[in-house]
């Protein structure tokens, strides 16, 4: 019995082990696998004639997984079902859906969907080509897609053509034959036959392969020609047609584009609806619209005890409604029959009426919680809050926060004052409301650089509309000294009339923006720091940068940057003389601001 149990235990033994040294697939250790699958053969064949089947497959050299197939494999001409696409083990399996037309060169990238079983290493770009008729369309059109606001390259953007020359094929059928641009926004629409086409491009959110409202577009003023390709060299150990096709544009130098450029841009017209209506605080509602309406809803409460007061958000997006009276904001729920502006399926602006509900629900506190939250509320008081303060900038305003809308002011409770030496003198200034109901006050006055300044709040000098007040306050500031500042005169050379130039920050962020002046713009109070420069041509003068419009046919407003950075210093005079031609308008953006652009795929 102690033999055949020591035999048992041997057996375990040696089976565990066995285990452990056979963890994953094949023999470990040694350098990382970075090469990706390779087709050996297919069926049919790759570049197949007279193609009537349903069903391809590739067989690779090694063992395959697909990433991501339905965002990666795009089929041209695009179909209305796509392919389903599998892996067994090293064959890529690939059943048509859709009827394919008669004589016409289809073609199937798989972008980098095809990888390697064990370090997932994609086979970039891998494409595969067959015709239902006799001949194989070899041509091709290739170009470049960039977003019109900032010259950065897109990625994920369908570009297509239409042979026929009517604009409407853009909105009303799927593109004849379809790329996709990479992270360089560069696009290859292959296996093209001889002829002229519209070109477009759209940042497809409805994957049909047309132009819908709301989507990004650009377009080609003039029609194209395809041409043939240029000569790919590839190594003598990579002789069959699979493996030349498999490598593409990423496997091998960027190319040199002269194709299209190509603009995206998104039209003004934005989608317009209400979003949602928010009860907060038992006292306030907010109502927020999806952007800024042309006309301002018209709210009737269901009630006709209900008092209260509306004020607007800046871009006028957000309605708030401040419930003054005590019976009003004790009510759990609220009704508003609210008349409004949307946005119908075509973007055609319509009123509409809705019964909106405002529901308070109030947290649950146990018994000393809610006596302290009623002793806050009895003793609340106007919180005042200013941007007041040592390093205060040259170029700013004074301004006043308060947490409510304000009701009444007593101006002569609100004073202003310069301190020389420790003599504090008053000085005059203008006190402004800076919204439809004020809940912000803007202080105009004649700040001096290197000047020390105090703003004196009586109390009681303010009131909200629920009749609160506040604590007297003083807010001290000082104003910076002009050698803490640094300026900068930019003159164009050759001189535009219609330029208009913008100081950028690290982030591509328009910091400043003036128009072009023959004696050259002068920006003046810039902080030490890295800037950049990026012009754009005001062609209708309206003092601002103007999207494009498909419905015009007209394309956005030209931008340029300045190819390179300026770093300024404190107490320093900067100028630069800038010839926007004097570097291509592609190329001349920095690096750095492209880098730092959100990837938009």
């Amino acid at each position: 019995m102690k033999i055949l149990r020591k035999i048992v235990y041997v057996l375990l033994l040696a089976l565990f082990i066995a285990g452990c040294a056979n963890r994953g697939i094949g023999p470990q250790g040694g350098p990382k696998d970075t090469t990706p699958p390779k087709p050996r053969s297919s069926e049919p064949e790759m570049g197949a004639l007279n193609f009537k089947g349903k069903r391809i497959e590739v067989t690779f050299d090694e063992y395959l997984q697909l990433d991501n197939i339905a965002q990666n494999l795009l089929m041209s001409p695009p179909q209305q079902t796509p392919p389903d696409v599998k892996v067994r083990g090293k064959k890529l399996l690939i059943q048509l859906q859709d009827t394919l037309r008669d004589s016409t060169t289809y073609t199937l990238n798989f972008g980098d969907a095809v990888c390697d079983y064990r370090e997932k290493v994609p086979l970039h770009n891998y494409s595969f080509y067959f015709s239902t008729g006799p001949t194989i369309d070899t041509l091709e059109y290739t170009g470049r897609v960039y977003e019109a606001a900032t010259l950065n390259p897109m990625q994920g953007i369908f570009v297509g053509v239409h042979e026929m020359m009517e604009d409407s094929m853009f909105t009303s059928e799927p593109f004849l034959r379809v790329a996709r641009t990479d992270s360089a926004g560069f696009f290859r629409i292959s296996n093209m036959h001889a002829g002229t086409y519209r070109l477009y491009a759209v940042e497809e959110v409805s994957r049909d392969y047309r132009l819908s409202p709301g989507e990004a577009l650009a377009f080609a003023d003039q029609p194209i020609e395809p041409v043939l390709p240029p000569v790919r060299m590839t190594d003598s150990l990579t002789t069959d047609s699979l493996n030349m096709d498999s490598l593409k544009m990423d496997s091998l130098p960027e190319p040199e584009v002269k194709g299209a450029t190509l603009m995206l841009f998104r039209e003004e017209q934005q989608r317009l609806y209400l979003q949602r209506t928010i009860r907060d605080q038992q006292h306030r509602i907010q109502i927020y619209f999806s952007s800024t309406p042309d006309s301002m809803p018209d709210l009737r409460p269901l009630s006709d005890s209900l008092n209260y007061f509306m004020s607007y958000s800046p871009k006028r997006d957000t309605v708030t409604v401040w419930l003054t009276d005590s019976f009003s904001i004790a009510q759990d729920s609220l009704f508003f029959e609210a008349r409004y502006r949307r946005t119908d399926s075509l973007y055609r602006l319509e009123w509409y009426t809705d019964t909106l509900r405002a529901i308070w629900r109030a947290p649950k506190l146990n018994a000393r919680a809610k006596e302290a939250e009623e002793r806050k509320n009895s003793n609340r008081r106007l919180e005042l809050k200013t941007n007041a303060r040592n390093g205060f900038e040259l170029y700013d305003t004074l301004r006043l926060q308060c947490t409510t809308p304000i009701a009444s002011i007593e101006p002569d409770s609100i004073h202003l004052f310069k301190k020389v030496d420790t003599v504090l003198k008053p000085m005059p200034f203008t006190l402004a409301p800076h919204d439809t109901l004020p809940m912000q006050l803007i202080f105009l006055a004649d700040f001096k650089p290197e000047g020390k300044y105090e703003l004196h709040i009586d109390s009681a000098a303010i009131h909200d509309i629920y009749g609160i007040t506040h604590i007297k306050g003083s807010y001290p500031l000082q104003v910076k000294s002009l050698s803490d500042y640094s300026t900068l005169r930019v003159k164009l050379n050759p001189y535009l009339p219609k330029a208009r130039i913008q100081v950028l920050n690290n982030k591509d962020l328009v910091l400043r923006e003036l128009p072009a002046d023959p004696e050259g713009a002068f920006f003046e109070y810039l902080k030490p720091d890295a800037y950049y420069l990026r012009l754009y041509l005001d062609e209708n003068g309206d003092g601002k940068w103007t999207t494009g419009s498909w419905s015009e046919k007209r394309q956005p407003e030209p931008i340029y940057y300045f190819p390179e950075k300026i770093q300024t210093k404190s107490n320093w005079d900067f100028e630069e003389e800038w010839d926007y031609q004097a570097v291509e308008q592609m190329k001349a953006k920095p690096k750095e601001l492209i880098q730092a652009a959100p990837k938009k795929k």
